[in-house]
């Protein structure tokens, strides 16, 4: 598998196994009380909206901006594995923040080399 693909496939997983995992783990696996239930929803996932658009549609410098996204979501999933009672959310949290990150940077890195291989040389169309 090619490097970019390989890459934008890590990115699509973290981002949307966070995306999803978030909801399903306040909602289903262990409900939080109803008073708090939007605010911690709007607050996690939030901010996932933001670089939607850019990832879906493959843009390096959203890539490269929501690298950063998935650093605050890795903090926040050690938070989570540091309590005995939200372990289990916080390591997988954890994880799919890395794999969102680790996505992220080699997409960023991989794309823009091949961006500018193709500014330098046009006849150059391979990725």
């Amino acid at each position: 598998m090619d490097k970019i693909k390989l890459s934008r496939l890590c990115t699509l997983t973290g981002y949307f196994g966070l995306l999803a995992f978030i909801p399903v783990w306040h909602l289903l696996i262990v409900p939080l009380k109803p008073e708090y239930m939007s605010v911690t929803l709007l607050v996690q996932t939030g901010p996932l909206m933001l670089p939607l658009r850019g990832i879906l549609h493959g843009r390096v410098y959203t890539h490269a901006w929501a690298m950063y996204m998935a650093l605050f979501y890795f903090i926040l999933g050690v938070w989570y594995a540091g309590d005995e009672s939200t372990r289990n959310f916080g390591i997988i949290f954890s994880l799919l923040s890395i794999l969102f990150f680790i996505g992220t940077m080699l997409y960023t890195r991989f794309q823009g080399m091949a961006e500018n291989m193709k500014t330098i040389d046009p006849a150059n169309t391979e990725n």
